[in-house]
């Protein structure tokens, strides 16, 4: 067919071509509209989203207006902590962290100005001596409480040293062959920030559970939680681990005085300044996925008692992945029903909170299966089920018996942040936002302090689908599914019904979390409605 002459063309389009106005192209985009708007009904935020005050509506049209702005500059991580996007979500009430592992959490330079200045940490090489870089690079460290020096220890930093031989750590500061006690540190930051969970825990691990530093660590994190717009926290602490009381060289053979002080410090943190606003913590007990079912049944046993010890402070059980292969949860049935039994003849409540992910086989099979283990287990809440939205039913099922998917968001996981937390969320699924890239020890940057705040923001950044309204609804159902006190099944599922129109301490965070953010949507509009919306003032001063 030859190509059409102009003037076939002008004839063409001005009495056989159809105009958008025309009623059979109107009857189509009001089919489409109509068909675009049922499908945004099935999203999980939409009940979040018709719910929003004429502020909080005027909030998200700026901010979405703002990172339209955005989009096309820098991204660099250096630049973010200036934009007025990164400023916004700063100040986003961020409700609840619910999955976190505590080592990437530390905020490093105030953990290494603690080490130096507390008594007695010695440092020593397992492996040999660290005399050449690469040996500073790779040696196996170990950094613990020493009640004396050994008379013949010799540097590490020389071929002469012994290897296992402890060095007081100001002394191997002092003589560090790089820069001297700046270089030290300098050297020991990096090497917790080492990318292998294995190697960069073995040291962190070592460092914070001795009580003068586990004292300080939960103080900076606290304090840390509640600058980043966090209110509660959910601390997952791996089992097995060694703690060490003050001045002691053998670790402790339980775990009572470790949460006692828990307790201790998270007292004495909310009585005062900041931490007023803070509500709490409680401990998700996570027994690591690579241990024989001994060790497992022994550390269950080690969760029983600290629950019936310190019944506040444990709010439930977990099989965390161990950052190398570990047994599927399919693996563990035995020990999780003989635990399940346990609790119900010690007339006790601790649910599981588990998390899918495979335990570093890297097998979509394994993660999989321990996604309809989770289901089936009664999991109150789902981490890491990055598959999910590849089984219909077991989506269905997750929306039907209300359980929450804590998505983490890790450094690296561009792809999770693009597709998979907008498929769910598409797909109804409550989900909230969490931390615990079990892979990724620290991201580097000055913002370690605001972890949440960049998980919020990249969320914000790398998804279209995901605006302010979205990061607010996320925020409130890390409130909603809180485990803020022991719940059998049915208090727990009312509560979680009921919402703020409760009459539980659910209810009463979610509300004072909704005047939080109410407020936070009222300075949004009045710091940048000026420059984004002539009409806004008028609006803002009305609703005053």
């Amino acid at each position: 067919m030859a190509p059409l002459s102009d003037d076939e063309w002008a004839d063409l389009a001005a009495h056989e071509l159809p105009k958008t106005s025309d009623p059979v192209v109107q009857k189509y985009l009001e089919s489409r509209r109509a068909l675009m708007a049922e499908e945004q009904k099935h999203r999980s935020d939409h009940s979040f989203r018709q719910a929003l005050s004429p502020i909080a509506k005027k909030a998200c049209e700026i901010v979405s207006r703002i990172r339209g702005e955005e989009r096309g500059a820098s991204r660099s991580t250096d630049l973010k902590g200036t934009t007025k996007s990164w400023q916004v979500i700063r100040r986003l009430p961020k409700g609840a962290l619910l999955r976190a592992n505590p080592l990437r959490l530390v905020d490093l330079d105030h953990l290494l100005s603690i080490i130096m200045k507390t008594p007695g940490l010695h440092i020593c090489c397992l492996d040999g001596d660290l005399a050449s870089k690469e040996r500073r690079r790779d040696g196996a460290l170990s950094i613990r409480f020493r009640g004396k020096t050994e008379s013949d220890s010799c540097s590490p930093w020389t071929n002469e040293y012994k290897s296992g031989t402890f060095i007081p750590i100001s002394k191997a500061a002092d003589h560090f062959p790089d820069g001297g006690g700046t270089g030290f540190l300098e050297w020991l930051k990096g090497r917790c920030r080492i990318e292998t969970l294995g190697v960069g825990s073995e040291i962190l691990g070592g460092i914070i559970y001795y009580e003068p530093i586990w004292r300080a660590f939960l103080q900076r994190l606290m304090t840390n939680l509640v600058d980043d717009g966090i209110r509660w926290f959910e601390l997952r602490l791996s089992f097995r681990l060694a703690y060490y009381r003050e001045g002691l060289e053998i670790p402790d053979p339980d775990y009572d005085h470790m949460f006692q002080v828990i307790g201790e410090e998270v007292a004495n943190f909310q009585a005062a300044g900041p931490g007023t606003e803070f509500w709490g913590l409680r401990v998700i007990w996570s027994t690591m996925r690579d241990q024989d079912p001994r060790s497992t049944i022994e550390d269950a046993d080690n969760c029983l008692a600290t629950k019936l010890a310190w019944p506040d402070l444990v709010a439930g059980y977990d099989i965390a992945p161990s950052g190398a292969p570990g047994r599927p949860l399919a693996d563990l049935l035995p020990e999780l029903f003989w635990f399940r039994k346990q609790c119900a003849l010690e007339g006790i409540q601790i649910p599981f909170f588990l998390s899918a992910a495979d335990g570093g086989s890297g097998d979509d099979a394994t993660t999989d299966g321990n996604l309809f283990d989770a289901l089936l287990l009664g999991s109150r809440r789902i981490g890491n089920a990055l598959s999910l939205s590849r089984h219909p039913r077991l989506v269905e099922a997750v929306r039907d018996k209300r359980i929450l998917i804590e998505a983490c968001l890790g450094p690296t996981a561009t792809g999770t942040v693009r597709q998979i937390l907008p498929a769910l969320l598409a797909q109804g699924v409550t989900c909230a936002l969490c931390d615990d890239d079990s892979g990724v020890l620290h991201e580097p940057g000055p913002d370690d302090a605001f972890r949440m705040t960049n998980t919020f923001w990249r969320a914000l950044q790398e998804c279209d689908d995901i605006d302010l309204a979205t990061l607010g609804s996320l925020a409130e159902n890390s409130v909603r599914w809180a485990a803020f006190e022991d719940q059998n099944a049915e208090a727990w599922a009312r509560d979680i019904r009921a919402a703020s129109v409760g009459a539980g301490i659910k209810a009463a965070r979610l509300q004072e979390w909704a005047v939080e953010w109410e407020r936070f949507c009222l300075w949004v509009v009045t710091e940048y409605g000026d420059a984004y919306d002539d009409n806004i003032h008028d609006e803002t001063s009305s609703a005053e």
